[in-house]
């Protein structure tokens, strides 16, 4: 069978029409090495899902039997690469006339050292968001952002260089994720036993990073993401995303972080939730509806999060319970 440079895998959930635009931007500026799309569905349950696979005959389409979260989304499509190379797309991105998927596998093909290539991602008003991202779990918070980019304005000059087409990360989001297929194996692949979604890109640039291999940022090609169009579209799935951000940042912090210091970021971050008190007080004072609601909604599920890891005397997501990890050849 001939080889196959690039296997891209997208994790779709009730995203169809994105998707549907994400891959119309691969027939207007297709990738120049051979390559295969495999799409694996989280079980949307909207009953679109056969209808998409008649329509799209060039792609892989796999139903998962629940929607078990994006890292074992990502696995379960990885699984059935056969590309020397695995690029991990949101469905709300598209192509651009950049070319970034043949620039991304050139530079993963000449630099080594790198383990994980990403580029630029541009939302629909141009913006970029935010890039200078670390993996420490001592920097998930802003005054201790603070403090580190004070003392180490040099370091940060060095690894976020102006005017340059390159920057090196600690971490990229996972929307834009290109990794050899072997590294891949030998860093476990995305950890799907402990994120349900989120946090779980930092987690597996945290792998690469310690085998002594670098994260890159193609500053001067582009990827266009739209960002939040699978997760936040109304009250209730942006509820659900402050509730899972919260919840993956405690198993990052489990994950990752190193001795004493994993029960005092913990405790730290617990303090940083319940300051939403004084959030819900001022929506309350000043009559945000929508934004008390939200505020009292989250706070709530994440004290049940906490009574639950108290009581399970573990940090891992309740939705895993049930969830057997994929296991590969």
């Amino acid at each position: 069978m001939k080889n196959i440079d690039l296997s891209i895998v997208i994790v779709n959930y009730q995203s169809w029409d994105y998707l549907d635009n994400c891959l119309k931007s691969f027939q207007d500026y297709p990738p120049l090495m051979s390559y295969e799309i495999i799409v694996v569905d989280n079980d949307s349950q909207d009953g679109r899902y056969n209808s998409f696979k008649q329509s799209h005959p060039e792609i892989l389409l796999i139903k998962n039997k629940g929607n078990f979260g994006f890292s074992h989304g990502c696995n379960l499509g990885a699984s059935e690469a056969k590309g020397e190379n695995i690029l991990f797309l949101n469905p709300d991105t598209e192509i651009t006339e950049d070319k970034p998927i043949d620039a991304m596998l050139i530079y993963l093909n000449t630099h080594p050292d790198v383990g994980i290539v990403s580029c630029r991602n541009t939302s629909p008003n141009g913006g970029t968001g935010k890039e200078d991202r670390f993996l420490s779990p001592w920097l998930l918070f802003g005054f201790t952002r603070f403090i580190y980019k004070s003392f180490y304005k040099n370091k940060l000059e060095v690894q976020y260089p102006k005017n340059s087409s390159i920057q090196f990360p600690d971490w990229v989001t996972g929307s834009v994720v290109l990794i050899n297929s072997k590294l891949f194996r030998q860093i476990g692949r995305w950890n799907d036993e402990r994120y349900w979604m989120y946090s779980e890109d930092p987690d597996l640039c945290y792998k690469v990073n310690r085998l002594g291999k670098k994260v890159a940022l193609l500053t001067n090609v582009t990827i266009s993401h739209i960002g939040g169009g699978a997760s936040r579209p109304n009250l209730q799935s942006l509820i659900r995303y402050k509730t899972e951000d919260t919840i993956s940042k405690h198993n990052y912090i489990q994950e990752n972080a190193q001795g004493f210091s994993k029960p005092i970021i913990h405790l730290l971050y617990f303090f940083k939730i319940q300051s939403s008190i004084i959030d819900i007080l001022l929506s309350l004072i000043l009559l945000r509806k929508n934004k008390l609601k939200t505020k009292v909604q989250v706070l709530i599920n994440c004290w049940k999060y906490y009574l639950r890891a108290v009581f399970r005397r573990t940090w891992k997501n309740p939705r895993l319970d049930h969830v057997k990890p994929l296991s590969y050849q």
